[in-house]
């Protein structure tokens, strides 16, 4: 099973995460909806706030929402079962990017915009894995998803069907030689494939 090392890794990353309490929040949904709700039109709202409500509940399940996903693959749903590990993931995925943002522009102080570093500061301070066994489970899970593959289907050779080689066998039997242009033609021939010769009229 060529999965079999992928949902180690993800069961693994699931386990430590729920460990760690490495989980979603709500928070962080609703944050980027009043960041964008502004852009969005009245129709669209409801809409948007039904998805960001159903990712937030997988993401609140964190390693949980990642052992259900695997048990989903190992079922024989990849597709279902890579998405819900994805939503599962995807919360700690941020967490670890936003980690990383932050501490970049805070050592390198390459960004200088006050607005957007009260962002940062905000965002960052709606993640938090805890401990190290969340931080490592959410790496392992993500690993993990990444390297599960629905197996692909062997294609079934088709057999093999011996054809007769004509030529082969003429030349393994015996030959005998046309009168006429003294070709080499198979002792059984009525008549020379060089000359037309009818060797039944002889």
């Amino acid at each position: 099973m060529e999965n079999k090392k992928w949902i180690f890794i993800s069961l693994l990353g699931g386990a430590l995460m729920i460990i760690g309490s490495a989980v979603g929040t709500t928070a962080f949904y609703e944050f980027l909806y009043n960041v964008f709700s502004g852009y969005l039109t009245e129709d669209l709202k409801p809409l948007v706030q039904g998805i960001l409500a159903f990712i937030s509940f997988l993401a609140a399940g964190g390693g949980y929402t990642v052992i259900a996903g695997v048990i989903l693959v190992m079922l024989k749903q990849y597709k279902f079962g890579r998405i819900i590990i994805s939503f599962g993931t995807g919360f700690g995925l941020i967490g670890i990017i936003v980690f990383i943002a932050y501490y970049i522009v805070n050592l390198t102080g390459i960004i200088t915009d006050p607005v957007i570093i009260a962002y940062l500061n905000q965002i960052y301070g709606l993640f938090s894995f805890n401990s190290g066994f969340g931080f490592a489970g959410t790496v392992l899970a993500v690993i993990g998803r990444i390297g599960l593959k629905k197996p692909k289907v062997p294609i079934k050779e088709e057999e093999e069907v011996p054809i007769e080689n004509e030529a082969a066998e003429v030349f393994n039997t015996d030959t005998k030689y046309c009168p006429n242009c003294g070709k080499p033609v198979p002792a059984h021939a009525n008549f020379c494939n060089e000359c037309g010769t009818n060797f039944g009229e002889r």
